[in-house]
């Protein structure tokens, strides 16, 4: 009896399953991190995004990872739109020990976007993305500062994929006609 119950019981979910991927199939579901994730036209989209500098060391970094992730072949393309983009860093001291010293650190960064057509000034989207990274704080001054420098590193990796995803679901989204409308 017990073997006839999980034959069924099996078999039910492989027909969940199997219904599951018909009906996403069906409902104009795409992979968001598939290789074909992004169209061709919402690549030509993101290329033709121009980054504004932004302020200080993480703000560079961040405008370069950006730079790497929007247009990734480096080709000269008009840029139609303009990325503002302004970051904001603070740190955490976490796990305080006995004698006040703190053995952990969060490094939060906030990043706010606004995407604007480049003809006009027009905002088209705008929004802001945080991200947290830890690190331990050592007693070594040099392994903090390095271990910091890594988790910075890390966070603004998060904040550039994060910004391209949502700028790729922008240009992707029904009724974007963002790239397609010359200024």
């Amino acid at each position: 009896m017990l073997l006839f119950k999980r034959f069924f019981f099996s078999r039910f979910i492989q027909i969940g399953v199997l219904c599951a991927a018909v009906a996403l199939s069906a409902c104009g579901y795409r992979p968001l991190y598939g290789q074909n994730s992004v169209s061709t036209q919402s690549q030509a989209d993101l290329a033709s995004i121009y980054i504004t500098p932004i302020d200080n060391r993480a703000g560079q970094m961040l405008r370069s990872a950006l730079s790497h992730r929007l247009m990734p072949k480096a080709t000269n393309v008009k840029k139609l739109f303009k990325l503002n983009v302004t970051i904001e860093e603070s740190i955490t001291e976490l796990a305080v020990e006995r004698d006040a010293s703190a053995t952990r650190g969060n490094l939060t960064l906030t990043a706010k976007y606004s995407l604007e057509r480049a003809a006009n000034g027009q905002t088209m989207t705008s929004g802001s993305t945080k991200t947290v990274s830890s690190y331990n704080i050592l007693t070594s001054d040099f392994a903090t500062f390095s271990a910091e420098n890594d988790a910075r590193s890390r966070a603004i990796d998060d904040l550039a994929e994060t910004m391209r995803m949502r700028l790729a679901i922008y240009f992707q989204g029904p009724g974007s006609s963002a790239g397609r409308v010359q200024p």
